[in-house]
């Protein structure tokens, strides 16, 4: 996918609200994980604080708080899916840039899903008053 089309994923998206979970599709949901650590620098080791806060802020903004907010089990998806690589003793985490390149051109690395969020909540919010619902 193209930045275009992944802009218009994340809008498509959107439009239901929070995310209550991952994408159904695998490539949709691969989208999501890649943007997550995306910015993570691809040299550095983190532990699993670091990780963990770093995912509750990505997830803070887009996510539900009673679904999809649970930055443990998303922790342990970029893992399985290979967008993270974990230490045998699981204290040392480390960036897969090799698979986020998989997943996201070096043109679309800048795209942040909390901004798109907000302008689709925004274009809601607009519609509404335009048309005098009280949602």
């Amino acid at each position: 996918m193209n930045h275009a089309e992944i802009v218009d994923l994340l809008h498509r998206t959107f439009r239901a609200g929070v995310l209550q979970r991952l994408p159904k599709r695998q490539a949709h949901a691969d989208i999501f994980m890649a943007l997550s650590v995306v910015a993570l620098d691809p040299e550095a080791f983190f532990d699993e604080t670091e990780i963990n806060l770093h995912l509750s802020a990505f997830l803070n903004g887009i996510a539900s708080q009673d679904g999809f907010s649970d930055y443990v089990s998303f922790r342990r998806y970029l893992v399985d899916f290979g967008f993270l690589r974990r230490a045998s003793d699981g204290a040392i985490y480390r960036l897969c840039p090799e698979r986020i390149a998989e997943v996201l051109p070096s043109t679309a690395r800048d795209i942040e899903p909390t901004a798109i969020f907000n302008t689709v909540e925004m274009e809601k919010l607009a519609r509404r008053e335009k048309f005098g619902r009280q949602d």
